[in-house]
């Protein structure tokens, strides 16, 4: 049956969409007047969320993106919002804002039956950006879109906004051999098969000085970059530690050991200050930050353990502090182990 609408609507393929004229609202929303308004490749069928609905669909390999542009606008944050359905298997499929003034933004098509809400947020800085449909897929692989949006103002009403996936390993396990395949049992990047599959948001632990060289800030930096690379989002875990930082275990780094409460506050700001300016200047910036790792039972022990809210609250303060001065749109979060489990989130568990 796709088979058949694809022939039906060949004529659409040949000739691109007429691009959209200069405007600060998206036009044609819904796809029901065809690609009227939009630029670039896909075909319109019935089956929509409401009425028609766009579709990327071929018989062989295919790499389509159907665009708009708004241009005139006001500088600062928009969100788009689109509902999509996918069969998955593509090697990316995702909702973009780009050519907004700053980095290109995204959120993955997940592979879903059921009509689904993406939605994306950038900041605009040059008075125009182009919202973008996109899939790079193999042959028979689909989605679709409908009922796209556009509005000033961050993210909020979506039903996905964070998928997120720790990769603070994944180097030490590529220098030790580690590959890893999609779904096909292909050899590809790890990272590039998580994005396909529809994380938008990577975790990286920092730790002071560990004893085998990895998630120092060095290390951070790089996956950062590669992060940043796939158009996913930065999130900095800090567990002001030399290695692991849990319930059972707040350890305070070695060169840390024996500075007085007020020295360590400092320690806690400057470390956190040294590596997010770090990321800043090679255009990785973190969209959020950890200050903290699983602290049930508080950080830096002895001085800031849960018995001494006092102390906490000011080594947080400082790890808090330290983020927004750095970027002080970066989001500040705290961290806690089995947070789900807890009678006010009710059922199954988290773990680091």
């Amino acid at each position: 049956m796709r088979r058949l609408v694809v022939l039906a609507v060949a004529a659409l393929l040949v000739t691109p969409a007429v691009p959209a004229s200069a405007a600060t609202t998206l036009t044609n929303t819904g796809f029901e007047s065809g690609l009227s308004g939009w630029t670039g490749n896909g075909y319109t069928e019935s089956g929509g969320r409401s009425g028609q609905r766009l579709t990327h669909w071929a018989a062989a390999a295919y790499r389509w993106e159907t665009t708009q542009t708004l241009t005139g606008l006001g500088n600062g944050s928009y969100t788009a919002r689109v509902w999509v359905r996918s069969g998955g298997g593509q090697n990316a499929a995702h909702l973009a804002l780009k050519n907004c003034g700053g980095a290109e933004q995204r959120a993955a098509v997940p592979a879903t039956d059921a009509w689904t809400q993406i939605s994306v947020t950038t900041t605009v800085s040059n008075g125009q950006c182009t919202v973008s449909l996109f899939s790079d897929a193999n042959a028979g692989n689909w989605a679709s879109f409908d009922d796209v949006t556009w509005s000033a103002g961050s993210t909020g009403g979506g039903t996905i906004q964070i998928r997120g996936v720790d990769v603070s390993t994944l180097k030490k396990s590529e220098d030790r051999g580690g590959v890893y395949r999609d779904t096909a049992g292909t050899q590809r990047d790890a990272l590039t098969i998580l994005r396909g599959s529809g994380a938008n948001y990577g975790r990286l632990k920092v730790w002071v000085n560990p004893a085998d060289g990895y998630n120092n800030k060095a290390r951070v930096l790089t996956m950062a970059s590669r992060i940043k690379g796939q158009g996913m989002k930065l999130l900095v875990d800090f567990h002001y530690s030399d290695a692991w930082a849990d319930p059972g275990q707040q350890n305070k780094p070695a060169a840390w050991a024996s500075l007085s409460f007020s020295a360590l506050r400092q320690a806690v700001y400057d470390h956190t200050y040294d590596v997010l300016n770090a990321l800043k200047a090679q255009g990785t910036t973190a969209d959020m930050v950890q200050v903290g790792n699983e602290i049930n039972d508080g950080m830096l022990w002895p001085d800031g353990r849960s018995n001494n809210w006092a102390n906490l609250a000011s080594l947080l303060t400082a790890g808090s502090n330290a983020v927004k001065a750095v970027n002080s749109s970066t989001q500040v979060m705290l961290h806690l182990a089995e947070g789900a489990t807890t009678a006010s989130t009710g059922g199954g568990s988290t773990r680091r």
